[in-house]
C-alpha cells in the first residue's frame, strides 16, 4: 500500500490545525515550526492505491486547502503556513529532508 505521508513545515506557531483525510479528521493540534530545520509535525498513513481527498484548515483564522491527490505510489506532502494566513501545499514524489 502506499504512504501518504503529510509533513507540516514553515509558520506555525502554536494555532490549531485540522487534517482530514477523505473527509474523517486524522489530526488535531498546535504545532510549532523549529524554524532551524522549517519543521512542525509530521503524520503517515498507509492507504490503498487510490485517489484521497486531503483538506488543511486552521479554524481560528478560518483559512483552508483542500486538494485530491494521487496515491498510485507514494507521496509527500508539504504543508506551510504563508504570512498571510493562507495555507501552501507542495506535493513531492521524495522525502522532504530536514538536517
Amino acid at each position: 500500500m502506499p504512504v501518504l505521508k503529510v509533513d507540516l513545515q514553515e509558520g506555525f506557531s502554536g494555532e490549531t490545525v485540522v487534517l482530514l483525510l477523505n473527509g474523517s479528521e486524522v489530526y488535531r493540534g498546535t504545532p510549532k515550526t523549529r524554524t532551524q530545520i522549517g519543521f512542525a509535525d509530521t503524520r503517515s498513513f498507509e492507504l490503498p492505491s487510490q485517489q484521497a481527498t486531503v483538506e488543511v484548515s486552521t479554524p481560528r483564522s478560518g483559512a483552508s486547502r483542500s486538494m485530491v491527490l494521487d496515491l498510485s505510489q507514494d507521496l509527500y506532502v508539504g504543508v506551510s503556513l504563508a504570512a498571510d494566513g493562507s495555507i501552501l501545499v507542495h506535493p513531492s514524489r521524495e522525502p522532504f529532508g530536514y538536517v
